[in-house]
């Protein structure tokens, strides 16, 4: 009972001391608050130059799945002007390595267990990707799964800029 009270106690504490950020197309991307897959802190500031597809996803979730191929073929294509970012919503109790790994994913993927990213980024359902440009500027929020014709298209544009 004393480490649940004191993990809300810190949690509270982290959580007043983050700005409300909101996301607003045109407008620099809000900070992520997520963790790499070894357990660091890890946000949008390490790709700043590229344009991010922002993508994100869980493990129950059908077009999530169906997009993963796709989104590692068009990270290694484009990887040099566009990087895929995904962000997995599921708990920390969801194991995804093995997902991952039959996926062959080698683009980062990030864990939002707190849900202050998903909050931030509006997200009320996945797959939810957001395109963000070299500057850090949101263009475009997208809400549902895309095809890779359209996924194709989507990155044309994105390394365009």
């Amino acid at each position: 009972m004393r480490w649940t009270n004191v993990l809300i106690l810190a949690v509270l504490v982290l959580m007043s001391g983050c700005k409300e950020e909101k996301l607003a197309v045109g407008q620099q991307a809000p900070a992520l608050a997520t963790f790499d897959m070894q357990g660091r802190e890890s946000g949008l500031e390490h790709w700043r130059g590229k344009a991010v597809y922002l993508n994100f996803w869980s493990a129950g979730c059908g077009g999530c799945l169906a997009e993963m191929d796709a989104l590692e073929a068009l990270s290694k294509k484009w990887g040099d002007k566009v990087v895929v970012v995904a962000v997995n919503t599921d708990p920390a109790t969801v194991m995804i390595d093995g997902l991952l790994a039959k996926h062959q994913v080698s683009y980062p993927v990030l864990r939002d267990q707190l849900k202050i990213s998903q909050e931030r980024y509006q997200v009320i359902g996945t797959p939810t990707s957001v395109l963000i440009d070299r500057e850090g500027r949101v263009l475009e929020l997208h809400q549902g799964m895309r095809k890779p014709p359209e996924l194709e298209a989507t990155f044309a544009r994105l390394a365009a800029l």
